[in-house]
């Protein structure tokens, strides 16, 4: 994949976009899983989908609480106190967006997430 023919990825590249990819703790990896993954992504036909499942606060929660962080499910679920089926289908329509990646050392914001975490209020 062109740099210049990635115009999703070519979203985190604006002034302090570095802030976003400097927050993120994927490995090489893993951001190489992250990137194969999102290449087909059209931001402007997910956008309606991706406000519908973000409009919920246990999963503005989640991303807040992972964040720049490795968290492990049960750090997750000690936080949350919620039925381990009820989070993992949290945590699923998270990972579904992109935004989240279970890897060997736990759940981790993309560079996705980061984006939406920084840059987006849902109130």
């Amino acid at each position: 994949m062109k740099e210049d023919e990635d115009s999703y990825h070519s979203t985190f590249m604006y002034e302090n976009s570095h802030d976003i990819l400097d927050k993120c703790i994927l490995t090489e990896e893993e951001m190489c899983e992250y990137l194969e993954r999102t290449e087909h992504i059209d931001p402007k036909q997910e956008h309606d989908h991706l406000y519908s499942v973000m409009t919920n606060e246990t999963r503005r929660e989640l991303l807040k609480f992972i964040d720049i962080n490795a968290r492990s499910l049960d750090e997750i679920k000690d936080k949350f106190q919620i039925e381990e089926q009820q989070l993992q289908y949290h945590l699923s329509m998270l990972e579904q967006l992109f935004f989240l990646m279970n890897t060997e050392s736990g759940w981790k914001t993309t560079p996705r997430g980061l984006g939406f975490l920084y840059y987006t209020i849902l109130k």
